[in-house]
């Protein structure tokens, strides 16, 4: 009789050992799953996030280069209008240079 109880013991011990290991695996695969779908959650955003950070660095630079570009014409032409009064130049050089 003891040898039944601790033979139907050990056998339900086993099975119990059994089941633990497919809940694990079971977890496992689910845990796993899980990870995977995460994953491939975080680089559709990660992605989608790197798109609309480059399209608005794309469209700032553009805006920048606009504003660059519209100065710097500006100032091309307002210098292009300044007239030089190379007679006054060359008298101001003589009077730091000769003295005079």
């Amino acid at each position: 009789m003891k040898t039944d109880t601790l033979g139907h013991l050990i056998e339900i011990e086993s099975k119990a050992a059994a089941l633990l290991m497919d809940a694990q695996t079971e977890a496992d695969r689910r845990t796993a799953e899980a990870r995977s779908q995460a994953d491939a959650d975080y680089k559709v955003q990660y992605e989608k996030l790197v798109g609309e950070l480059e399209s608005e660095t794309d469209r700032n630079i553009r805006t920048l280069k606009q504003q660059y570009d519209t100065t710097f014409d500006a100032y091309k032409a307002e210098l292009a209008a300044c007239t030089q009064d190379t007679s006054a130049f060359n008298d101001l050089l003589k009077n730091l240079l000769c003295g005079n």
